[in-house]
């Protein structure tokens, strides 16, 4: 198996672009990884981790008193690794990310219901026009 995660770019200090296929084209990868790195406290130096699903990347930035580049590599690989053999459960809000983001009831909203109305009567007007 090739590896999981290559270094791109490393030339500004305590940050890394490291190339993911994994994230590629899933943002429910790249977002389990994010948040999987961002709240374990073995990688508390990394405060920053943007995924670009588009590229496969994942660009970190790093304190360099808690790690140094092979060890968030290393932090990196093995969220990577975790994710890809399944140890990490993906929750209904991953699958479907607009989940809890809808209020209840949100699809009989007022501005629906104006929506509807108007297109009703829209229709009504344009039978009677085509009609006469």
């Amino acid at each position: 198996m090739p590896d999981t995660v290559q270094l791109v770019h490393n030339k500004v200090p305590n940050r890394l672009r490291l190339h993911i296929p994994l994230i590629q084209h899933k943002q429910t990868y790249a977002d389990l990884l994010k948040q999987g790195l961002l709240r374990d406290q073995a990688a508390k130096g990394i405060y920053h981790a943007e995924a670009n699903i588009v590229t496969g990347s994942l660009l970190i930035k790093y304190h360099p008193a808690f790690h140094c580049e092979h060890e968030v590599i290393d932090l990196v690989r093995e969220k990577v690794n975790a994710i890809d053999a399944g140890e990490v459960e993906i929750s209904l809000k991953h699958k479907n990310p607009r989940l809890g983001k809808m209020k209840p009831g949100a699809f009989f909203t007022r501005e629906l219901l104006v929506s509807i109305g108007g297109n009703i009567i829209a229709g009504i007007a344009l039978a009677l026009l085509i009609g006469a």
